[in-house]
């Protein structure tokens, strides 16, 4: 227990987790603090290009061979976390098609700003975790979106119909995150030493710079998000808590089973804990555009990531480690 309580502690003193807050009381205490919409999108795209940049860097040392549990596991993860989220909502929260499969959709996928807050929390602890594991936060993000949809359209009976397929396809797995992460990917994997080096100050020195003032944006966004809900009830958002546990856990589980390192598998649990609120949005408006936006992204964005940010990651960590005992 001392464990979790110093690896807790440890991570709220993180500049992260602290912007993060700070955006939250902003909202709380009504300040005039604003971010420039032009500027919010111009910090998802440096941090998208990073990750994956700094992705491709280290893949050039790993063999596709040795990659490929990895790769599998995350895929099974994200399929696993689509049908419980479901059939969960559906069955047990008694919420509607829509709304079942657009949540789901959300927590299928996975969250790039998590992930990066996994990777600092770890890099502060002096953990150890694989290189590859960039290119498994992309692989998760696509495919978990369109599995959430075609239940929903199954449900409706108009998958061979429903010519939209292709769009919410499309958007999945070209809309702005995932292209901007593969594209960073495919620069970090074929470009020079020299011609990295020229770009790191951009893209590596001044990231968590950028990563701190992008966490005040989205703590007040998702304080925003969270008012704007009306006559909320706690015991119907408890699954905005329930499934990063249930992910976190199964996460860690199967990356403790194929062998991944302690800092490996802490980010597998991050990754499958997660919930998208970027390329998931995207896609489930225009695919399932009668689902409540205040219910997914309410959830994810307000009630899971900071779930996961604050008490997820040490949680994750300490399981991790457990497991490893």
């Amino acid at each position: 227990m001392n464990q979790i309580i110093e690896i807790a502690y440890s991570n709220l003193l993180s500049p992260m987790i602290l912007f993060f807050i700070l955006g939250i009381i902003a909202v709380l205490v009504n300040s005039d603090l604003k971010v420039p919409s032009a500027f919010y999108s111009g910090y998802t795209m440096i941090i998208l290009f990073t990750i994956g940049i700094k992705g491709g860097v280290e893949l050039k040392n790993v063999s596709l061979i040795s990659m490929l549990p990895a790769i599998i596991t995350a895929i099974l993860l994200s399929m696993f976390m689509v049908f419980i989220a479901y059939f969960i909502l559906r069955y047990l929260y008694k919420f509607s098609l829509e709304n079942s499969a657009a949540v789901a959709a959300h927590y299928g996928s996975v969250s790039a700003v998590t992930f990066v807050a996994g990777l600092s929390f770890l890099d502060k602890l002096n953990i150890f975790y694989e290189s590859y594991i960039a290119a498994i936060l992309v692989i998760m993000e696509g495919p978990a979106i369109i599995t959430a949809i075609v239940f929903y359209k199954m449900g409706q009976k108009k998958l061979q119909q429903d010519s939209g397929l292709s769009h919410v396809v499309k958007e999945a797995f070209f809309g702005k995150s995932i292209f901007l992460l593969v594209g960073g990917l495919i620069i970090g994997y074929i470009a020079h030493a020299d011609g990295i080096a020229k770009i790191k100050p951009l893209f590596g020195d001044l990231f968590y710079g950028v990563l701190c003032i992008f966490l005040l944006h989205i703590g007040m966004v998702a304080t925003q998000e969270l008012k704007k809900l009306e006559n909320i009830r706690l015991l119907s958002f408890s699954f905005a808590f329930i499934f990063p546990l249930i992910g976190g856990v199964a996460g860690v589980l199967a990356g403790n089973m194929i062998g991944m390192s302690i800092g490996g598998v802490t980010m597998l649990g991050v990754l499958t804990a997660s919930a998208s609120y970027i390329a998931a949005p995207a896609a489930v408006q225009q695919a399932i555009p009668d689902a409540n936006p205040g219910l997914y992204i309410g959830s994810s964005l307000g009630m899971t990531l900071p779930f996961n940010l604050i008490i997820g990651l040490p949680l994750y960590l300490w399981l991790a480690t457990l497991m490893a005992q």
